[in-house]
Order: C-alpha cells, then sequence, then structure tokens
C-alpha cells in the first residue's frame, strides 16, 4: 500500500439507507449517510460530531466494513476497501481498529485483560514467543503496569477499562483507529486522561484518529479537523480553529451556543437559542426544518461552499 501520499484515508459520496418500514405497495427508508466526503492524513485526527442519530457512527462502521455500504468509495492508502481481498483485505485489519463507546460492554467479562489485549495478535496469526511482549507494551503505552494483565475487567474501574480498550486497539500498531465516543461513558476528569492519552499515542506513534463525539468541546481539545455531521450529511468541515472560533453554518452555531460555560460567571442565556420546528420538506437543505435563518430558497438543497480552509452546506455564508 502507498504510504508516500499525505492522505491515509479518502471517502466520496459516501452513502446509507436503512429500510424502517415495508408495506406490501412501499418501502421507506432511513438516510444514515448522505453523500459524505471527507481525508484523513497520516498523524491527524478528524473528529466527526453531531447529535445522536446524526450519522456518525455509522460512519465508522462503513469505514471498518462491518456494514455494507450503499454508494460511494472508501479508499485507504490509495486502494478502494470493498474491493480487497485476500492479503490485501488482511492488511487492512491489521492496520485499523477501532474503541467502542463503553469498555463494559466491549470487554470480555470471562477473559483475562491478558487475553483481552492478546486476542487481535492470536487471530492475525502472531506467533507466542512474541505476542507477550506485544501485550506488556501495549498496556504499559495506555498508562496501566504489567499487574493489570492478571484481572478481570470487574476489577477495574471505568477509566482502566477504556484503558484496557486501548491497549487492545493498538497492540497491532494500525494506523487508522475509529473511536467511537470513547469518552461519553466516562467521568470528566477521567476523560480528560484519555484525551490526553489519545494525544499521546497520535504524537509518538504516528497513528490516524476518527474521533466520533456528540461533544464539541471534546473534539476541540483533540482534533486537526471537524466535521459536523446532521442527519446523514455534512453541515460544515474545516480546521478546528477556524470553525470553533467563528462557525459559519447555523447548525454548527447552535452546537456551540448549547455548551455549557467554562465558568459560572458566564452563564449563558439559552432563549438565544430558537426552538423552530417546521415541516419537513424533500429535495431542500436537510436543516430547514429546524434552521432559524430558513428562507423560501432553502426549499432547494444547497451546494457546498469553498470558504478560506472550509466547506459549508448552506445559501446563506
Amino acid at each position: 500500500m502507498d504510504s508516500h501520499s499525505p492522505t491515509l484515508l479518502k471517502v466520496e459520496n459516501l452513502s446509507k439507507k436503512f429500510l424502517i418500514k415495508k408495506s406490501l405497495f412501499k418501502k421507506e427508508y432511513f438516510k444514515a449517510v448522505d453523500s459524505v466526503s471527507f481525508s484523513l492524513n497520516y498523524n491527524q485526527v478528524l473528529g466527526i460530531v453531531g447529535e445522536s442519530g446524526s450519522g456518525k457512527s455509522t460512519i465508522g462502521r462503513l469505514i471498518l466494513k462491518l456494514i455494507e455500504k450503499d454508494e460511494g468509495k472508501i479508499i485507504f492508502e490509495g486502494k478502494d476497501v470493498y474491493k480487497l481481498s485476500g492479503r490485501e483485505e488482511k492488511v487492512f485489519r491489521k492496520e485499523t481498529s477501532v474503541i467502542f463507546q463503553d469498555p463494559r460492554t466491549s470487554l470480555n467479562p470471562r477473559y483475562k485483560i491478558y487475553q483481552i489485549v492478546e486476542e487481535p495478535l492470536v487471530v492475525h496469526g502472531i506467533n507466542k514467543k512474541d505476542r507477550e511482549k506485544k501485550v506488556v507494551k501495549a498496556i504499559e503505552d495506555a498508562g496501566l503496569d504489567s499487574s493489570f494483565l492478571d484481572r478481570y475487567p470487574s476489577d477495574l474501574s471505568g477509566g482502566q477499562r477504556q484503558r484496557v480498550a486501548i491497549a487492545r486497539a493498538i497492540v497491532l500498531q494500525p494506523k487508522l483507529i475509529i473511536a467511537d465516543e470513547p469518552t461519553s461513558a466516562l467521568d470528566v476528569s477521567i476523560q480528560l486522561q484519555i484525551i490526553k492519552l489519545i494525544k499521546k499515542l497520535k504524537e509518538e506513534k504516528g497513528i490516524s484518529f476518527l474521533f466520533i463525539s456528540h461533544d464539541l468541546n471534546v473534539v476541540g481539545m483533540l482534533s486537526d479537523q471537524i466535521l459536523v455531521l446532521y442527519r446523514g450529511k455534512i453541515m460544515e468541515k474545516g480546521d478546528v480553529k477556524s470553525i470553533l472560533k467563528k462557525p459559519l453554518h447555523p447548525y454548527t452555531k447552535i452546537l456551540l451556543e448549547s455548551l455549557p460555560p467554562n465558568h459560572p460567571k458566564e452563564k449563558k442565556d439559552l432563549r438565544s437559542i430558537p426552538e423552530i420546528y417546521r415541516e419537513e420538506i424533500e429535495g431542500g437543505c436537510v436543516f430547514y426544518s429546524r434552521c432559524p435563518l430558513a428562507k423560501q430558497k432553502c426549499k432547494k438543497e444547497p451546494e457546498y461552499k469553498k470558504i478560506d480552509n472550509r466547506e459549508v452546506y448552506c445559501h446563506f455564508v
């Protein structure tokens, strides 16, 4: 696979819909991902942010081929992942990994920590002599010492369990990790520790992350680029500083306004966030029914506009 290009992952016009209702004469679908395109460079963190149901996790599952896409391309190191087979497929599986949201459900309670971290090595046929060394290195890189390897997940705190999940994700030294809400089940103080750990892994090991979250604060602390998603459609994407300092899309502005203040003295007036519910329309802007700026022209779908170092899906920017 070609590692000379700065681009590790490229997603082109990715779409996925799910059947939600079926009758004799009609089928109804939910469009989870709608013509999504983005790229992720080596040694970079791309944050995907949006509310529940926006399609964030579906994008991660499509990239890892855990579910089938309907349309579009996913290019990893210059190769279409849906056309890989044999050895190339095995290499792709080895060079990509995932960290799930809740370590209580993602770690096998019957396995000791050693077995949990070792499992990817067994699956990929790493010889037993090398496995112990790699397991110890992974658990230490995740911020725990080797004494944890003889314990069970039930013996650990939530933060420690998530570190075990991270150790399992990095044990094969992947190039890309999909981190699907890896901090949302943790206390705020533990969240910060996990964010610092992910930053460290990126800097020291050169791992790229697709970091999925509903929390713009967390995404802002960690990401180089941000992609704002609403109902499967990208509303705005660009570098983290530009989007957090001066959001252009109304939905991004609402997400930022809804964040809690950093200090009680900075209490926000949440009445500034309008609650608007219009009838949904076919073929127009997907944010029309909730947008405070919506006008007649929004009944036609906007084109993406390139403004400085970002792209925005809106008629009014």
